[in-house]
């Protein structure tokens, strides 16, 4: 199929359709009737010689033509937005878009009231959507134009980031367990059992294992969970171990009554980076938001650097 023969307004069915992968909602989106949005799907399957579409029980499921097909969909609809918005200033409180966020389980709980709270006053009509489980940090940061806040950037040339904060960690235990006071060696320190957090669950070391192998001790790790929230009925309901973020826990301790106390091997600190697409280097939005989670994070007293 030639640029020349397609009906470049498709291209906005195309998107909807495609991120949706339901007619109904993607009709809300274009602002049709769920007809029109069914011919719409129909004139593509045309235009594309693939389904795109098809059903699964009582969903629709997008085929491998059609995955191949929503990134660029995407960029062509923000090249279209920026193309139109140009010269136009923006203006974050009369202005409606979409927000991505992802990040950790903990993070969010941290900065989550305090984003929620300053963006609801500074634009009312951004629609926001946070997760917290991304693998591929890359394509979610590609096809969304979201945001990530994330330890690490995936090596890829077109991901940009800067540092947001850093975070040290502690031992976290129960108020009542033996080693709450008194002193911490690495011989104690391995003798309890400990909760592992592995985000996808496929390990049972983490970074402090490299740590007490050096110094020839090595940890018993007996429950693995993919979040730091889920830890804590682990540790709390034990004399079991875990090395979570000051952050986290000090945001816990006292409603829990857990312990915090200093590792007993020096554990370099966690740096936090904000990451996106290069292709939303200049969108005035997207850096509207970076600036916000910004405020967001000095809000809640981050330390920075």
């Amino acid at each position: 199929m030639k640029l020349s023969a397609f009906d470049l307004n498709h291209v906005r069915a195309l998107h909807h359709l495609l991120e949706e992968a339901h007619v109904t909602r993607a009709a809300k989106k274009l602002g049709i009737t769920p007809a029109a949005a069914s011919n719409a799907l129909h004139r593509l399957r045309v235009d594309f010689g693939d389904p795109l579409l098809v059903r699964n029980g009582r969903s629709l499921v997008r085929t491998q033509r059609a995955e191949e097909l929503r990134a660029p969909a995407k960029e062509v609809m923000l090249a279209a937005e920026r193309l139109f918005n140009q010269g136009r200033p923006f203006d974050p409180a009369t202005a409606t878009w979409d927000i991505y966020v992802t990040t950790s389980d903990r993070v969010a709980e941290l900065l989550l009231p305090t984003f929620d709270h300053l963006l609801g006053t500074r634009a009312p009509g951004a629609l926001l959507t946070l997760r917290t489980q991304t693998p591929d940090l890359g394509a979610f940061l590609r096809e969304h134009g979201g945001i990530a806040i994330v330890p690490e950037v995936a090596k890829e040339r077109d991901l940009r980031s800067q540092r947001l904060f850093v975070d040290d960690f502690v031992c976290v235990m129960r108020g009542a367990h033996p080693l709450a006071t008194g002193r911490m060696s690495l011989k104690r320190f391995t003798e309890w059992e400990h909760v592992l957090v592995a985000p996808l669950a496929q390990s049972r070391r983490g970074g402090i294992d490299v740590l007490l192998g050096k110094e020839g001790f090595s940890r018993r790790v007996t429950r693995v969970v993919t979040t730091f929230s889920l830890a804590l009925p682990l540790v709390l309901g034990s004399d079991r171990l875990a090395v979570l973020p000051r952050s986290f826990a000090t945001s816990h301790a006292k409603a829990l009554g857990l312990a915090l106390r200093p590792l007993p091997v020096p554990m370099p600190p966690i740096e936090m980076l904000l990451a996106w697409h290069l292709g939303n280097e200049g969108d005035p939005k997207h850096a509207w938001v970076r600036g916000l989670v910004q405020d967001a994070v000095r809000a809640v007293g981050l330390a920075t650097g």
